[in-house]
């Protein structure tokens, strides 16, 4: 199971209030704490702890954070040869809800520091995997150039489309599978998102446009899936929620998880939905996940 991730990581600046804050108000936090985050290394990590051959493509500050956030990768199984180190770590400020909701603040630091030429670099790496991960916390033309990259080999390619962003077309003809939730969902198609049959016809445009496959989280409510073949809905486990940050990114490295181990995309789908579940129970992006969830385990 070789699985290459280009992407981002951050420090998390966790700050617990009762809810989040409106505009114009000021609250008090009950509680602060520091979590290791960043889409791309949330991907890995999970991925990396559930049996997976992981290398990062990305970078890191030269800074304190930066330390320690190589020392955790390597710590939960994430090949770090590929990781550099620039600039200023990049953080996400999060506001987390005693509803379990969060609102994030992303500062981007070293990981808008992430070229096209340190991708171009790591070639091999891309082509000698089974799946490459990607998200949008790094540079577009880095995307791009690991998308194309992978495509010319036919490694199997999961973006997740997050933070929210536009898409070429070009880009979409590449991907295996697109990863968004409804928001990001209605912002690359300009659909309506609401109902079953909007997600039908938004996926359906997206596959028209060459995506292979499309997997919308729906948090609590699960997943709708889409491929040429068949699509439907996977129900979400029900599950104490005690932090949604990280969840959808949870779901992403345990989605190429399962694909590595050639199951069908519904049971890599069913196996993402379990390992999310987890996560959410637990506090912080990026914990501990058992051995249990390894893919023989489940």
């Amino acid at each position: 199971m070789n699985i290459t991730v280009v992407g981002s990581t951050n420090m998390d600046l966790v700050y617990l209030v009762p809810h989040i804050v409106k505009a114009g108000e000021t609250l008090h936090s009950t509680k602060h704490e520091l979590f290791f985050g960043g889409k791309g290394a949330n991907q890995a990590v999970t991925a990396g702890q559930l049996g997976a051959n992981v290398h990062f493509i990305g970078n890191v500050g030269a800074d304190d954070f930066g330390e320690q956030i190589i020392q955790n990768l390597q710590n939960k199984n994430v090949n770090t040869a590929a990781v550099q180190k620039v600039g200023m770590t990049g953080q996400a400020i999060i506001q987390l809800a005693d509803s379990g909701e969060n609102s994030i603040v992303l500062f981007p630091g070293a990981n808008f520091l992430v070229s096209t030429k340190q991708v171009e670099e790591n070639t091999e790496r891309i082509v000698s995997s089974n799946v490459l991960l990607l998200q949008l916390e790094i540079p577009m033309p880095a995307v791009e150039t690991a998308a194309t990259i992978a495509s010319q080999k036919d490694v199997k390619i999961i973006l997740n489309p997050a933070p929210a962003h536009q898409i070429s077309d070009t880009l979409l003809s590449k991907i295996s599978i697109l990863t968004p939730n409804e928001t990001e969902l209605a912002i690359l198609t300009g659909l309506k998102t609401e109902t079953e049959e909007d997600l039908f016809q938004s996926c359906s445009l997206l596959l028209q446009k060459g995506v292979g496959a499309v997997v919308v989280t729906l948090g609590a409510k699960g997943a709708y899936y889409m491929d040429h073949y068949e699509h439907g809905h996977v129900q979400a486990n029900n599950v104490g929620v005690k932090d949604t940050t990280g969840a959808g990114d949870a779901f992403n490295g345990a989605l190429a998880v399962g694909l590595c181990h050639g199951n069908t995309l519904k049971d890599s789908i069913l196996y993402a939905s379990k390992v999310a579940g987890f996560v959410v129970t637990q506090m912080g992006a990026q914990p501990s996940i058992p051995s249990s969830f390894q893919v023989n385990n489940v």
